[in-house]
């Protein structure tokens, strides 16, 4: 940890730093408040240790300087006895923390101690949430025109604060895709709450949703906040929203339209002032006709329609995919070799990967926890051209009873099979 000493008497200004070296720390001084300002751009200490009245000025400034320039770098200041006001005002502006002088190393040391476990910490969290939104890039990654039309829809939604629907096949990354434009919009500071509407049982949903306040039902002692209060500006995800019973379709309509919920039990309406970001599986059209989708709530929620396709739509993406993923997943296990070999490249083409991005990714961690094992282990695994035939004409009926919009009788009709034939095919 390297620290910059601003401190204008230089026996006071040596004997810190002589502690400091001893205990293990790399030492900068200074003498005037220019030459902190010069070693803070040319050295870029991780904290400056300041006294607060310099020859040319005071340390104020060295605090506005990082909080500006250097917003990674803290400040501890020094202070004589009796001028605890001004060190507490100088931590209202943001210092990190004051010692009082004549300075207890007892006491620096402690305070160096906490602070370089808060940026240790704080560089964690950075890690961690550029990690997810390198993750939450694999969903609009691909060179292929369905991806390209993907991004482009995207980066219009990442701008607006209307409701989006997005659409996909299980595996194709609809909810990486919600969070990157979460995290792409002016939202991004603020909470992403996601829920799986088909994991939550009906008549717990809608509690969950809107909450409750005291009373409202047997069990409810206590009010309960709902994720529409929860999430305030930021993003509500609502995953596999086909799967919503249709009392409460009609509520998350009147939601989108008046901007305002009540909790169950409640007697005041809440304003809503989060986004809406709804998935599903299934062709919305196919839901509405068979009325299990308001019809205006689907209307209500498309105003921006993102729809992945799944990967055998776009197998020129396959290979871009699994390079990522297998470099993450490698990083991740610690792995010196994290280029994706070209073996197992060539296998990944020869699938049909009806799981899409997620049974993808699967496949290459099996890979990498069998290490050198795999190489053995995919040999074994060489298609045959009856294999390789069965897979393709699988995905060749997927996709058409897609285009179908799931239309059973219609895709066999297209494929030119009867209809017993395309279920025997289905299943098999």
């Amino acid at each position: 940890m390297l620290i910059l000493i601003l401190e204008d008497e230089a026996r006071i200004r040596a004997g810190i730093g002589e502690m400091l070296l001893d205990e293990g720390y790399q030492v900068l001084e200074a003498a005037t408040l220019q030459q902190g300002l010069d070693l803070l751009e040319r050295e870029s200490p991780d904290a400056v240790l300041s006294d607060i009245h310099l020859p040319d000025g005071d340390g104020f400034s060295i605090l506005e300087c990082c909080q500006h320039q250097y917003p990674d770098i803290s400040v501890i200041f020094m202070t004589a006895f009796g001028n605890r006001e001004l060190a507490i005002q100088a931590i209202r502006q943001g210092a990190y923390d004051y010692i009082a002088k004549p300075v207890r190393f007892d006491e620096l040391f402690a305070r160096l101690y906490r602070l370089k476990e808060m940026q240790t910490l704080k560089g964690q969290v950075q890690r961690k949430a550029s990690r997810k939104q390198e993750e939450s890039q694999l969903a609009i990654l691909g060179s292929s025109e369905p991806m390209k039309r993907v991004r482009n829809i995207a980066e219009k939604a990442m701008e607006s604060d209307a409701p989006i629907l997005i659409t996909g096949e299980t595996g194709v990354g609809k909810g990486l895709l919600a969070k990157l434009i979460h995290t792409s919009s002016r939202r991004k500071e603020k909470p992403f709450i996601g829920i799986n509407c088909a994991s939550i049982p009906e008549n717990l949903l809608e509690s969950e949703l809107f909450g409750f306040r005291k009373g409202a039902f047997t069990g409810a002692d206590r009010n309960k906040k709902g994720l529409l209060e929860e999430v305030g500006d930021g993003t509500l995800f609502l995953d596999e929203i086909g799967e919503m019973p249709l009392q409460l379709q009609a509520k998350l309509l009147h939601v989108l339209d008046d901007g305002a919920f009540r909790p169950l039990g409640g007697t005041k309406s809440l304003r809503f002032k989060g986004r809406i970001i709804a998935a599903t599986n299934v062709d919305p059209q196919h839901l509405i006709d068979g009325k299990d989708f308001r019809a205006d709530l689907y209307y209500r929620l498309s105003v921006l329609t993102i729809d992945i396709p799944p990967l055998r739509d776009r197998p020129e993406d396959i290979l871009p995919l699994a390079e990522r993923l297998y470099h993450e997943l490698a990083l991740d296990m610690g792995k010196h070799q994290t280029d994706l070999p070209m073996v197992l490249a060539r296998q990944l083409q020869q699938q049909a990967w009806p799981g899409n991005v997620r049974q993808l990714r699967n496949y290459l961690e099996r890979a990498l926890i069998l290490d050198g094992e795999w190489n053995e282990d995919t040999q074994k695994d060489e298609l045959t051209l009856a294999v390789a035939l069965q897979q393709f004409e699988r995905s060749w009926i997927l996709k058409t009873l897609a285009d179908c919009h799931g239309d059973k009788v219609q895709a066999a009709q297209r494929l030119g099979i009867g209809l017993s034939t395309l279920y025997r095919k289905l299943d098999g």
